[in-house]
Protein backbone atom coordinates (compact mmCIF):
# COMPACT_ATOMS: atom_id res chain seq x y z
CA UNK A 1 0.00 0.00 0.00
CA UNK A 2 2.83 2.50 1.16
CA UNK A 3 4.41 2.44 -2.94
CA UNK A 4 0.82 3.56 -3.93
CA UNK A 5 0.64 6.69 -1.82
CA UNK A 6 4.35 7.59 -2.51
CA UNK A 7 3.52 6.91 -6.17
CA UNK A 8 0.68 9.62 -6.20
CA UNK A 9 2.43 11.90 -3.54
CA UNK A 10 5.35 12.46 -5.91
CA UNK A 11 3.96 13.51 -9.11
CA UNK A 12 1.56 15.68 -6.86
CA UNK A 13 4.02 17.54 -5.40
CA UNK A 14 6.39 18.28 -8.26
CA UNK A 15 2.77 19.80 -9.91
CA UNK A 16 2.45 21.96 -6.72
CA UNK A 17 5.82 22.92 -7.07
CA UNK A 18 5.44 23.91 -10.47
CA UNK A 19 2.60 25.89 -10.35
CA UNK A 20 4.43 27.64 -7.09
CA UNK A 21 7.23 28.43 -9.03
CA UNK A 22 4.73 29.78 -12.26
CA UNK A 23 3.16 31.85 -9.69
CA UNK A 24 6.53 33.24 -8.17
CA UNK A 25 7.43 34.02 -12.32
CA UNK A 26 4.34 35.69 -12.90
CA UNK A 27 4.95 37.94 -10.35
CA UNK A 28 8.15 38.81 -10.82
CA UNK A 29 7.52 39.46 -14.58
CA UNK A 30 4.85 42.24 -13.83
CA UNK A 31 6.94 43.58 -11.09
CA UNK A 32 9.93 44.10 -13.82
CA UNK A 33 7.07 45.57 -16.44
CA UNK A 34 5.90 48.12 -14.30
CA UNK A 35 9.39 49.74 -14.37
CA UNK A 36 9.68 49.56 -17.66
CA UNK A 37 6.98 52.71 -18.39
CA UNK A 38 7.92 55.54 -20.00
CA UNK A 39 8.36 58.88 -18.20
CA UNK A 40 5.17 61.17 -18.30
CA UNK A 41 5.69 63.80 -21.76
CA UNK A 42 7.32 66.99 -21.20
CA UNK A 43 4.85 70.12 -21.03
CA UNK A 44 4.79 72.43 -24.37
CA UNK A 45 7.44 75.39 -23.36
CA UNK A 46 4.77 77.08 -25.44
CA UNK A 47 2.66 76.64 -23.67
CA UNK A 48 4.11 78.08 -20.04
CA UNK A 49 2.77 81.40 -19.11
CA UNK A 50 5.12 83.39 -16.26
CA UNK A 51 2.89 83.43 -12.92
CA UNK A 52 4.50 85.18 -9.45
CA UNK A 53 3.11 83.28 -6.38
CA UNK A 54 4.91 82.85 -2.97
CA UNK A 55 3.77 79.61 -0.74
CA UNK A 56 5.17 79.04 2.72
CA UNK A 57 5.09 75.31 4.44
CA UNK A 58 2.92 75.87 7.74
CA UNK A 59 5.23 73.54 9.50
CA UNK A 60 8.87 74.97 9.12
CA UNK A 61 8.42 78.35 7.05
CA UNK A 62 10.00 77.58 4.16
CA UNK A 63 8.91 79.47 1.15
CA UNK A 64 8.73 78.57 -2.18
CA UNK A 65 8.13 81.37 -5.11
CA UNK A 66 6.52 79.90 -8.28
CA UNK A 67 7.11 81.85 -11.50
CA UNK A 68 5.79 79.43 -14.33
CA UNK A 69 2.62 77.30 -14.71
CA UNK A 70 1.02 75.62 -17.50
CA UNK A 71 -1.43 77.70 -19.77
CA UNK A 72 -4.66 76.77 -18.45
CA UNK A 73 -3.80 74.42 -15.05
CA UNK A 74 -4.68 76.18 -12.11
CA UNK A 75 -1.64 76.36 -9.41
CA UNK A 76 -1.48 73.93 -6.88
CA UNK A 77 -0.24 74.91 -3.47
CA UNK A 78 3.10 72.23 -3.34
CA UNK A 79 3.71 70.11 -1.02
CA UNK A 80 6.52 70.17 2.02
CA UNK A 81 7.15 67.88 5.12
CA UNK A 82 3.96 66.69 4.11
CA UNK A 83 1.64 69.42 4.35
CA UNK A 84 0.50 71.50 1.21
CA UNK A 85 1.74 74.97 1.41
CA UNK A 86 -0.27 78.09 1.73
CA UNK A 87 -0.32 80.96 -0.61
CA UNK A 88 1.54 84.31 0.77
CA UNK A 89 -0.47 87.86 0.34
CA UNK A 90 1.76 90.51 0.39
CA UNK A 91 -0.13 92.69 2.62
CA UNK A 92 0.31 96.55 1.86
Amino acid sequence: MLPVVAAVWWPLRVVIALAVFLAIYLLAAAVVRSFMRPPPAEPNPDSVVPVSERFRCTVCGTEVVMTASPDGFDLEAPRHCREDMVLVTDQA
